[in-house]
């Protein structure tokens, strides 16, 4: 995408330039080229998406067998459309040239792009670590053996190939060593190297040479990377706020890694998939949060605002209507108030929500990641019930889900160590019997919808199918206008 001549044009001014040589990086050099800023927002949401999927299907429990988690690893980030990166992991199937620098420059912005992103706090470091570390070993494993050292020469590792008749003539020798692979998994580095190895036992040495076996070969390369990418995201922190002031990028850096990149689920005047007389009913398809939020409803005639908020959005996003709406609020609210209060109270924000009053925007109902990030007081009903709610009161609240003992104490571990939309896709799993088309659940709406599906109920095509736009995926921002390069905030870490 070209500048146009009203936009600040700003070129990335860093001392080397980077040569786009191999699908794989350590990622050492930050790369000197001149991006828009809708290459900068979008390179970096694609790479997000693509962490997201690794640590949905880790947690998942997929990982026993990594030859199938590597499979569906693959298979999700096709179905996610994030061609350039499955371009890469598959070995870089490129047309020409060209093709092959652009992929390769995406991975390299939106890796330092994310840095910037996770940059933040101890949480956000470590978990950007783990899933870099994690794509780093899925795209390791399907290196062919020359790709592999390829990498390990231009990264100035110093390891070689074993040929096959090196192999032959200490095969021998090798004893043990030699049962756990054969030539094709060995290479070799000058022994000092790898001390390590060599102190547990783990080479074969020979004239100043250790035989390694690849996987010991990536478990030192990996452990490079994430002790050099640890050092980098703390120097990186130590610039942030300088970057974060700019009012054209700093907002997307702050708030990408709290953003939701799903499907949109505002609905159209003539939605009408939920109505007032079948929302009892529907309500068995509502997750656990919205459920609850029912619940007192019915029970407590009242809601506070926050949790009217929440459960208001997320029933105009499963498409009940504004007449309806007001309807259902107007009739638990006057079981405690007069009808005269709550129309002068109550009734302008009902309308507020669905776009009638004030600037009439078109709200969005909040997506999980939205719900788990917002504070919850004393005595409020909202929130994640996975995160804001203690384990016993969690414990009894899917207990009366009618769901296992074992699928209870299986969430019950997952929100006790934070995997809170993952314990939610176990709940959905636990309560329909069946996994959700999606790795995991990432909105409430979704966990409707696919819950519906599966009772048989017919989803109105009304409801927006196409993922929301990529240039406004941060919900709480709006007219963000990214008119920078890449490399204005390179500058500003050079400073």
């Amino acid at each position: 995408m070209n500048f146009t001549p009203s936009r600040k044009n700003v070129t990335l001014e860093k001392l080397i330039r980077p040569s786009y040589n191999h699908d794989l990086q350590l990622y050492r050099e930050i790369p000197d080229i001149s991006i828009n800023l809708d290459e900068f927002e979008e390179w970096a949401i694609e790479r997000l998406k693509v962490l997201q999927i690794l640590e949905q299907l880790s947690l998942k429990g997929n990982t026993s067998n990594y030859e199938d988690f590597t499979k569906s690893v693959v298979h999700e980030i096709k179905k996610e459309g994030l061609k350039h990166m499955h371009k890469l992991i598959n070995g870089g199937i490129y047309k020409d040239y060209n093709e092959n620098c652009d992929v390769r420059k995406r991975d390299l912005c939106s890796h330092f792009i994310l840095r910037l992103v996770y940059c933040k706090s101890d949480e956000l470091r470590k978990w950007f670590i783990n899933r870099e570390i994690e794509l780093f070993k899925l795209r390791w494993s399907l290196l062919s053996k020359s790709d592999k050292l390829k990498f390990l020469s231009l990264n100035n590792t110093n390891y070689s190939a074993v040929s096959e008749e090196e192999y032959q003539t200490m095969a021998d020798s090798m004893g043990s060593l030699a049962t756990t692979g054969n030539n094709n998994e060995y290479f070799k580095v000058r022994w000092t190297q790898v001390l390590d190895l060599v102190r547990n036992r783990k080479v074969y040495l020979r004239d100043g040479f250790a035989y390694v076996i690849q996987t010991d070969v990536f478990s030192g390369v990996c452990q490079t990377f994430r002790s050099e990418l640890s050092q980098e995201l703390v120097k990186c922190f130590q610039k942030f706020s300088i970057i974060s002031e700019d009012e054209r990028f700093g907002a997307f850096i702050k708030y990408l890694h709290q953003s939701y990149m799903g499907k949109n689920y505002s609905v159209t005047e003539n939605m009408s998939t939920l109505s007032i007389n079948t929302i009892d009913h529907s309500s068995k398809s509502f997750p656990l949060c919205m459920k609850r939020l029912h619940v007192i409803l019915r029970s407590e005639h009242h809601l506070k605002h926050q949790a009217r908020q929440q459960y208001g959005l997320f029933l105009k996003g499963a498409g009940l209507p504004l007449e309806q709406a007001l309807v259902l609020w107007r009739s638990e609210f006057t079981k405690k108030m007069d009808a005269d209060k709550f129309d002068k109270q109550y009734s302008y924000n009902i309308r507020h929500n669905y776009g009638k009053e004030g600037k009439k925007v078109n709200y969005t109902p909040y997506s999980c990641i939205k719900i788990i990030m917002g504070a919850v007081g004393l005595d409020e009903c909202h929130g994640c019930p996975y995160k804001h709610t203690n384990s016993q009161a969690l414990k009894q609240l899917l207990e009366t889900s009618n769901i296992s003992t074992q699928s209870i104490q299986e969430i019950l571990n997952l929100s006790q160590n934070g995997h809170y939309q993952i314990a939610c896709t176990k709940y959905f799993e636990a309560h329909n019997g069946v996994s959700p088309s999606c790795t995991a659940i990432n909105h409430p709406n979704q966990f409707f919808e696919e819950s519906q599906k599966l009772k048989g109920f017919n989803i109105e095509s009304n409801i927006n199918n196409s993922q929301v736009n990529e240039s406004s995926v941060i919900d709480d921002i709006e007219n963000i206008e990214f008119d920078q390069t890449m490399g204005d905030f390179v500058d500003k870490m050079d400073e």
